[in-house]
């Protein structure tokens, strides 16, 4: 019975997953099944991935100059009591992970794209099929997010510093980041399959934390003392705020608002509750964790702080000199006048002396 439902799960999974109406059982044994294929993915790159981060001298360079940067103060507001060593020492264990982060969330985008692409009329694809593979987006976030879960909860329980390196605020995070699509993932698929909204979301959210995650990885790479690198630094986080901006920004809360109206008008009000609770948890998540940190580095490192900073810099340097040189007034003026003293005493002791 076992081997025989083994042999046939790829048969299964595929049909399910073009399946136009599926079961909410397909569904979940279809995520159970990309749930355990993400976490043995996480698995594998971590084998084959943290020697690699530990033998390397730049990468640690590079988290050292991550925390200066940004990482004391996210500890901070985190209330995360690490170290600098202990910073740099749980990010290179944490590297791999980074790395199936990203991979995942552009997988799951680009299996959204054929649909976004159907709604803008650029490219025509079958319409089954990229509804379909949409759907598949977003239950590969959802396998992911259960596997990730699955490994937070391994990490706290069973390792003797697991609360330490997973503490509650980080808890907190990531649950709010899971819940959109573990509440709604699969009522979405079901209901809404044909949906452009849904198809939007899927491909914005995911693409644009692949987006940022990505390019986050390169520029903790870059030494800003170093000018090209510095504007290296300048242009992708620009980049990434104005992709943030709009697609975790304005199109996130045109999205949400317009499925908002869709579920009063279906009056699907289980969905409603639900999804009101999520939106609003994940625009907090948007503006706080997503586009204001890149606005953050965008104002920090920008060009016109250079410029007002060198123009402070050349004011104060100006107001030393001008003080240094009234200084020098003061003394040459003070010297004329004992000067003066000393000559009008001379003149005096000349008449003197004619005198006598």
């Amino acid at each position: 019975m076992i081997i025989s439902t083994i042999s046939t799960l790829p048969t299964t999974l595929y049909t399910t997953i073009f399946n136009p109406t599926p079961t909410q059982h397909d569904l979940l044994l279809l995520i159970s099944s990309i749930s355990l294929f993400w976490y043995i993915t996480f698995r594998i790159l971590h084998t084959f991935l943290h020697p690699f981060a530990l033998r390397k001298k730049w990468l640690h360079a590079a988290f050292a100059r991550e925390y200066d940067r940004v990482g004391h103060s996210m500890c901070n507001a985190l209330n995360v009591q690490w170290s600098k060593e202990r910073y740099i020492q749980i990010f290179l264990n944490d590297w791999p992970k980074m790395q199936g982060i990203y991979l995942q969330h552009f997988i799951g985008g680009a299996l959204a794209l054929p649909a976004v692409l159907n709604h803008s009329s650029i490219i025509n694809f079958d319409n089954d099929t990229a509804a379909s593979l949409a759907c598949l987006g977003i239950l590969s976030e959802m396998g992911w997010e259960l596997s990730d879960l699955v490994d937070i909860f391994v990490t706290r329980t069973t390792m003797s510093d697991g609360k330490e390196r997973m503490p509650n605020s980080l808890v907190i995070i990531f649950a709010i980041h899971h819940s959109m699509a573990l509440t709604l993932g699969i009522p979405m698929v079901l209901k809404y399959r044909y949906l452009r909204e849904m198809h939007l979301l899927t491909f914005n959210l995911q693409w644009a934390a692949a987006i940022a995650i990505g390019v986050n990885e390169i520029t903790k790479c870059l030494d800003l003392k170093n000018p090209s690198q510095l504007w290296g630094f300048r242009v992708m986080n620009g980049l990434c705020f104005l992709i943030m901006a709009w697609m975790r920004g304005v199109m996130w809360i045109q999205l949400s608002w317009r499925m908002i109206w869709i579920w009063v008008e279906d009056e699907e009000w289980a969905c409603l509750g639900v999804g009101l609770v999520v939106c609003a948890l994940i625009t907090g998540f948007n503006f706080a964790l997503c586009i204001y940190p890149f606005y953050k580095k965008m104002v920090k490192f920008s060009v016109w702080k250079e410029v007002v900073g060198g123009m402070g810099k050349r004011e104060e340097s100006q107001e030393t000199l001008d003080t240094e040189v009234s200084s020098l007034l003061e003394d040459d003026e003070e010297e004329d006048e004992l000067l003066e003293g000393e000559e009008s005493e001379n003149i005096a002791n000349d008449v003197v002396n004619d005198d006598r």
